[in-house]
């Protein structure tokens, strides 16, 4: 039993001992499904990031997909994300953009009114910074898990807590990112309240634990994130 559970462990916090940055920072969140006709959707999320303390807009996202349902539980999705990023330097902020090709497979399962939420994300980055334009390829794994705590018979209303956890790995390019294969990993509880079967409302806290060439970085994150479906 003892494997297992260090396993675990490391799948949450893949620290590594060598210097750490910690930061504090705040995420909004407004995520959005739009049902088509027969089983196609459209995904799409949009983002705005702080830098430490709120003093300045530091990320912004925009992301965008087209999904087929195979089944009521597993939908594929082919899709398309800008991610801007802002960092100040010597009082001035450079800004460098990043597109993002992605192909997605989700899985929900649902047991009793518990809800579970499996995702597979593979990312095409194109990255362009002030030195040179940088391709990799990114997994992820987003796992989640909606608890009712006060909520209707099918919970179609209620309140809940919500668990996630997402890990990410380099596996192309990463001498160019971070000379890792382990890129970063969230781990996140949040309050939410569900209005209806197609808004949610939510806030909680989000840990990212994030791998850099030279240092590793803790970001404390508030997040406040609005999600609907329609």
């Amino acid at each position: 039993m003892k494997k297992p559970c260090l396993l675990f462990i490391f799948y949450l916090f893949p620290f590594a001992i060598f210097g750490q940055d910690v930061q504090y920072n705040g995420w909004l969140f407004w995520s959005h499904q739009q049902k088509l006709k027969k089983q196609w959707q459209i995904n799409s999320d949009l983002q705005v990031r702080s830098a430490g303390q709120a003093k300045f807009v530091s990320n912004l996202l925009a992301r965008a997909g087209l999904g087929y349902k195979l089944s009521d539980k597993q939908t594929i999705l082919l899709g398309y994300t800008y991610f801007g990023s802002w960092e100040k330097e010597n009082g001035e902020l450079l800004y460098e953009p990043e597109n993002r090709i992605y192909q997605q497979y989700q899985l929900e399962n649902k047991f009793t009114k518990i809800e579970i939420t499996n995702r597979l994300r593979y990312e095409q980055r194109f990255i362009n910074t002030a030195d040179q334009n940088v391709f990799a390829q990114r997994f992820r794994h987003y796992i989640q898990i909606q608890i009712p705590l006060i909520s209707d018979a099918e919970f179609k209303k209620g309140l809940y807590t919500s668990i996630q956890n997402e890990i990410f790995l380099n596996v192309q390019g990463k001498n160019k990112i971070n000379h890792h294969l382990y890129d970063q990993n969230r781990v996140y509880l949040g309050l939410g309240y569900r209005l209806s079967e197609k808004i949610e409302m939510e806030s909680g806290y989000l840990f990212r634990y994030q791998i850099q060439e030279d240092q590793n970085v803790r970001n404390n994150i508030l997040q406040l994130l609005l999600r609907t479906s329609y």
